[in-house]
């Protein structure tokens, strides 16, 4: 069962790695990719400024940006293609670095690599190098763009934080650096506002001007235009790539949640059944129990026989010879010859409650034989007990032990007996008399074995109790039928 149990959570685990699995290696190929554009396009972007402008960039600060975003870029990509190929571990300078903790590396080079791009996205966007004073056209494609990898690399709540800088700049820009109606005539501050001037009082140069540039669609931009136009893209990209985002993580999410609850349901069938067997084996232990004391019972009879058969014989015997003498003698030996055979009953487990009664009977009358002046009992039988059945000799020991510790000879203190048998159950009550002179030990036994005979027949259908102070002695037995 253990083995059985292991082996479900061990195939539980391994399911929950699997479906968990492909997520994360999408995560590791798109850094990979990312990795390798941006190490193949950057010799392509320094290669086109300096045609066009003469320097590889246009800002000092840029070149130590763009080297130190290439630089963890190499380290990252080649750290992902050495993962996807299946390695482990690495040699390096005549040491080996094993990669046991991946996950913490894998996060530090997943943050760095997005985090030494956002930086170089930031610069373009502020139009740091921009010898045009135009990056809210153009620059803040990149930036728009990075909100999607944000989410997916380093989650919904990066994502979030970067669309608040790109925000944050993209205001700036408009309307810090520019305000909020700049409008882009391609002219030196000072050439732009003599021609608003001029445009304001009519003159005649400027109007022919703004006349030929409408009828070629020249119209010069607003920063308003470019404003309304980035706040709208950036926004429907971070609503996608965040909601998006949402469902795959709420998958990821569902599934560790499904398997915990059927690891939970495996480990609830778990102790059911243990519970279970232990139940059968409780059952089991008490049926061998029963089985035992039954052996024991059996053997005890049969050990028994011999003797029991033989005195009987004898006692009939006995019977016919005192039959000649004395009446009284002979009696008694037919009584005694009576509980003989009551006694011989070999394999019967159960006895209607009259013959019990009798047998009872018998024993008080062997007594008040041998005692005819001494003993005062008040027998009582009451009910259908020719309707009842208990195994045989269950009353017997109560009114044996009456006669052996009680003191039966006082007519004010008899040994009360009473017998009555219901249709829903069988009750006998015993009280008599200690006597103090006797010198009997009393070990217990006999209702020690009544009352584990009892719990053996009538298993919860019983109640037994025992009463007794200096003088008297009582038990009250009630079988529930």
């Amino acid at each position: 069962m253990i083995t059985e149990e292991s082996g479900l959570k061990q195939l539980l685990e391994t399911s929950r790695q699997r479906l968990l699995q492909p997520f994360s290696e999408t995560q590791r190929r798109l850094l990979f990719l990312t990795n390798v554009f941006y190490l193949l396009l950057v010799p392509v972007y320094l290669s086109s400024e300096k045609l066009a402008n003469g320097h590889f960039v246009p800002h000092p600060a840029l070149g130590w940006i763009y080297g130190l975003v290439a630089t963890v870029n190499l380290i990252a990509g080649l750290y992902n293609l050495m993962v996807l190929s299946g390695k482990t571990s690495l040699s390096l300078f005549g040491r080996t670095v094993s990669f046991s903790s991946r996950h913490r590396i894998d996060a530090l080079l997943r943050w760095g690599s997005v985090l030494t791009i956002l930086a170089m996205s930031f610069c373009n966007m502020i139009g740091l190098g921009n010898p045009s004073s135009d990056s809210i056209m153009t620059d803040f494609a990149l930036g728009c763009t990075l909100i999607v990898l944000v989410a997916i690399l380093l989650g919904r709540p990066a994502s979030l934080v970067w669309t608040a800088v790109v925000i944050g700049v993209l205001c700036y820009v408009a309307f810090g650096q520019k305000g909020y109606s700049y409008q882009y005539n391609y002219l030196t501050p000072t050439e732009s506002a003599r021609y608003e001037t001029a445009l304001s009082t009519g003159q005649t140069w400027a109007l022919t001007r703004q006349a030929e540039l409408k009828a070629n669609s020249l119209n010069p931009p607003h920063v308003s235009r470019y404003f309304n136009t980035w706040l709208i893209f950036i926004l429907i990209t971070t609503l996608v790539s965040y909601y998006c985002m949402g469902v795959t993580l709420n998958v990821l999410r569902v599934v560790p949640m499904v398997t915990e609850e059927i690891r939970a349901a495996i480990d609830a069938a778990s102790r059911e059944e243990r519970e279970r067997e232990r139940e059968r084996s409780l059952e089991a232990e008490q049926r061998l129990l029963l089985q035992q004391e039954t052996l024991k019972a059996e053997l005890k009879t049969l050990r028994g026989q011999v003797n029991p058969h033989f005195l009987y014989n004898t006692l009939y015997y006995f019977f016919i010879k005192a039959s000649a003498v004395s009446d009284d003698l002979a009696e008694s030996i037919l009584q005694l010859s009576d509980i003989m055979r009551y006694s011989m009953q070999n394999g019967v487990n159960r006895v209607h409650l009259n013959e019990e009664i009798d047998y009872i009977q018998r024993y008080i009358d062997l007594h008040r034989v041998r005692n005819p002046d001494e003993l005062f009992i008040d027998f009582v039988v009451e009910g259908p007990t020719d309707k009842k059945e208990i195994p045989p000799f269950l009353l017997i020991g109560l009114v044996e032990n009456a006669f052996k510790h009680g003191k039966l000879n006082e007519a004010d203190h008899p040994l009360r007996l009473h017998i009555q048998a219901t249709d829903t159950h069988i009750r006998l009550l015993s009280s008599n008399l200690k006597n103090h002179k006797k010198d009997v030990e009393s070990n217990r036994i006999g209702l020690t074995n009544l009352r584990r005979l009892l719990e053996l027949t009538y298993p919860q259908r019983f109640t037994f109790e025992v009463r007794q102070t200096d003088d008297d002695f009582s038990c009250e037995l009630i079988i529930q039928t």
